[in-house]
């Protein structure tokens, strides 16, 4: 087993990733062109293994994509990750998929919002001073009504929910909201780095330990709340 070799799974939005992280630097990645492609699981998982010419054995660890997000995406992800860490012996590293987007935020102060469906966005907010970033408002559900203040500053927004919700955000937030940078999405290459950084500072958990991130239960609108 190389213990350096971590796994990483991004499933919770559209764009369904898996990647190679070992010693900083990305082996092999690949994305699919759907959501969550459970019919096409292994062979984008095996794929990767395969460009980096690398098995199952190798792996130390695996990181995922724990939400919040897509219900189905995220679950898959746990569940597979489960599997693969109880049947290989391994650990997991459950990463925040809001967090994994400060990896190419290229702005010091951020507001992650990916679409949650239902007219509510997935929200958090991050900071970065002296390097690292700082989480200024913690993960949670919000809908237009209830959207929490933000800290003092200029922030941009990025994520699904930022761009979708621009000019709901901007008259909520004044001359903080500085607009959105586009065209920025989880990714399993996200995943890997923060999971990399975070093996220095803990052994991961067990894969019995897993579990996703939800934020609400309820996945779906009644007929009523739709108006049918």
């Amino acid at each position: 087993m190389n213990t350096g070799l971590l796994l990483a799974l991004e499933f919770s939005t559209e764009r369904a990733s898996a990647a190679l992280w070992q010693e900083g630097r990305i082996l092999a990645t690949r994305q699919d062109d759907g959501a969550a492609p459970s019919e096409r699981i292994w062979s984008l998982l095996e794929s990767v293994l395969s460009m980096a010419q690398r098995t199952w054995n190798d792996l130390g660890g695996i990181a995922y994509g724990a939400g919040p997000g897509g219900f189905t995406g995220v679950r898959l992800a746990c569940g597979l990750a489960q599997g693969l860490g109880l049947g290989l012996g391994i650990p997991l590293y459950p990463i925040s998929t809001l967090e994994c987007l400060t990896e190419v935020a290229p702005q010091p102060r951020i507001v992650v919002a990916l679409d949650a469906r239902m007219n509510q966005v997935y929200l958090a907010a991050y900071e970065r001073q002296e390097g690292e970033w700082q989480e200024r408002l913690p993960p949670q559900l919000c809908g237009p009504a209830d959207l929490p203040d933000l800290p003092a500053g200029d922030w941009w927004g990025v994520g699904s929910g930022a761009v979708a919700w621009n000019t709901l955000l901007a008259a909520r937030w004044g001359l903080r909201w500085q607009g959105t940078i586009p065209g920025l999405f989880p990714h399993a290459t996200h995943i890997a780095a923060l999971a990399g950084r975070s093996r220095k500072r803990t052994a991961g958990i067990s894969p019995a330990a897993a579990q996703p991130i939800y934020l609400r239960q309820r996945v779906a609108l009644t007929r009523a709340e739709r108006g049918l």
